[in-house]
């Protein structure tokens, strides 16, 4: 692994810990991804930790659904190594590859670290820099007109499983005070379509800039998501490691 990147990722080096992290996700048939870049794409498969063999320093990797065989075939042809994340841990880790088994198994070793994001810091992904959408519409009520309301459909400009963000133009900051209640909010990625609520916790402007093609002055606005369900964070978190640069930690 290389240096850790990013403020959220702790580094474990401890071999009982690495261990224990390991056979609680075979104990508890916890969700884990195996994935890795193919001409530049990063593709995941879900995996389960087989066999642990400690006295070897190795462990048997198996895909959960029997079509994955040859996704993770692929994953590990004239690869070196094979990356993991464990969502339920929020653990990222890389092992070398020692073989593919006949079987569709693949043996690797155990890991030497692994990154931990801090569960009081949600990863976030910037989807304005990545070839992936994500929309919300809300519903809200005027700070200088009284009762009235306005609907906002917005691109989600960042997101994480403890907070959204999006922009909004100088004729929309009346809308938007902080500590300002968000209510039913309809959040959507992918296939998912998610009923959330929230808190404003800040608004700042972003000037002008090339690199999120803006030509004029907007304002960020970054909500605390309230009260998730463990099913929508897990929705979320999925879908932030798809597409988020948490390989950066690696």
């Amino acid at each position: 692994m290389k240096k850790q990147s990013k403020k959220t990722l702790k580094r474990n080096d401890k071999d009982w810990a690495i261990v224990s992290i390991i056979e609680h996700a075979k104990i508890q048939s916890s969700t884990v991804f195996a994935w890795n870049f193919i001409t530049g794409k990063k593709v995941t498969v879900e995996v389960s930790f087989h066999i642990l063999k400690k006295y070897k320093n190795e462990m048997i990797i198996r895909v959960m659904k029997e079509s994955d065989k040859r996704k993770l075939g692929n994953l590990v042809v004239a690869a070196q190594n094979l990356n993991f994340y464990l969502p339920d841990e929020l653990v990222l880790f890389q092992t070398s590859v020692k073989e593919l088994l006949n079987n569709g198994d693949v043996r690797v070793t155990i890991p030497e670290m692994v990154a931990q994001i801090d569960r009081r810091d949600s990863y976030r992904l910037l989807l304005e820099s990545k070839n992936v959408s994500s929309h919300l519409n809300f519903t809200k009520k005027s700070h200088v007109i009284k009762r009235h309301e306005q609907k906002f459909e917005k691109n989600v400009f960042d997101l994480s499983s403890g907070g959204i963000s999006f922009l909004i133009s100088r004729m929309e900051k009346d809308f938007f005070k902080i500590g300002d209640f968000v209510e039913s909010i309809e959040l959507k990625f992918e296939k998912s379509d998610l009923n959330i609520s929230g808190q404003i916790v800040n608004i700042f402007e972003i000037q002008p800039s090339s690199t999120y093609n803006m030509n004029y002055k907007v304002w960020k606005v970054s909500i605390h998501i309230l009260e998730l369900n463990e099913e929508s964070k897990k929705l979320i978190d999925d879908f932030v490691f798809r597409y988020g640069d948490l390989e950066e930690a690696i």
